[in-house]
């Protein structure tokens, strides 16, 4: 059981699959061909595949020297079904057109799918960030400047990007980031499931504000330190799944990048102290915001992409500048 989204990604589905802000949703891809390259352990973002269900064209055979098994024999090794010859065309025409919804994938016969259905919860009713965070305070490299990541399901390339820049990381559960407060930034990681459930959340970011110490979101990150300084959220009605949308930047080089985006909702910053930094052009929607008196940014897309694009992983060198500079080091 899941909401029913789709991706036009046409690379990287490993990373995909094993995104945890997939929790809660069955994963529609409208590339024909999926399955081409296996899978591999360095394409993972997370311990598992974190989808509810897949639903493809053709699932094809693997021909990579890394791939260790094929998507079929990994799906069901997770324990994730998956569905392959359907129109993904038509099914996606249907989801641009009335909007993502409920729907099942299973062994069953189609009327014992749909009341189990109708009885299970709907994605918006469910707080998924409680089943992909970490449950304790985690510590990884030995860097001098720390930062602090309010695991809401992060994904691993998040955690390369700091490690890689030479910054101890903390790993903080989303129902604690106060355990991360005392670090010298603070980040709130991508996530599964509706951001208007996590104003426990939201309320705790609205005190760290008040530190003045730099704060970075993305993704689900970005909305919920929108919210906690007073942005609206709204639904989107199919949302932002793919690896290849554009992003104007309004604001540093007044350039245009293609990036990688998963969200289904979008951020209103009007009447807030909030400012437009970068947007989607194809409908205006806002990618990345940032504070005129504060050290505050964030991206709606994910600029750390694997397995791409990487025109934009500057984001995470500008916000290190910021942290650098509080931290006098």
């Amino acid at each position: 059981m899941g909401e029913v989204v789709f991706t036009t990604a046409v690379v990287g589905y490993p990373q995909v699959l094993t995104d945890p802000s997939y929790r809660g949703q069955i994963l529609t891809f409208t590339m024909p061909l999926i399955g081409n390259y296996g899978v591999s352990e360095d394409q993972m973002e997370s311990d598992g595949v974190k989808v509810e269900g897949v639903v493809l064209f053709e699932a094809t055979s693997p021909s990579h020297y890394k791939s260790v098994m094929s998507l079929d024999e990994w799906l069901a090794a997770s324990g994730v079904p998956g569905v392959a010859r359907v129109d993904t065309r038509a099914l996606v025409q249907i989801l641009r057109e009335h909007g993502v919804m409920m729907g099942a994938v299973g062994p069953e016969e189609p009327g014992v799918l749909l009341e189990k259905l109708r009885r299970s919860p709907r994605y918006d009713e469910v707080v998924y960030v409680d089943q992909v965070s970490v449950k304790e305070p985690v510590e990884l490299g030995d860097g001098k400047l720390c930062v602090g990541i309010v695991d809401c399901g992060v994904k691993k390339s998040i955690v390369r990007e700091f490690l890689k820049r030479g910054v101890k990381v903390r790993l903080v559960p989303c129902r604690r980031p106060e355990a991360a407060f005392d670090c010298d930034a603070l980040f709130v990681s991508n996530g599964p499931g509706n951001p208007k459930l996590l104003d426990f959340l939201s309320t705790k970011i609205a005190e760290y504000v008040e530190y003045r110490k730099p704060l970075m979101g993305i993704c689900l990150g970005h909305q919920v330190i929108a919210m906690a300084l007073g942005a609206r959220i709204h639904k989107l009605k199919f949302g932002h799944r793919a690896s290849n949308k554009p992003v104007r930047d309004l604001l540093f080089t007044g350039g245009t990048y293609i990036t990688t985006h998963n969200h289904g909702y979008a951020v209103d910053p009007s009447g807030t102290e909030l400012k437009v930094w970068a947007v989607q052009p194809d409908d205006g929607t806002v990618e990345g915001l940032y504070h005129e008196r504060l050290p505050v940014l964030t991206t709606q897309w994910h600029p750390e992409a694997s397995p791409g694009p990487h025109d934009t992983r500057w984001v995470f060198d500008k916000f290190l500048k910021l942290a650098h500079r509080h931290a006098g080091r």
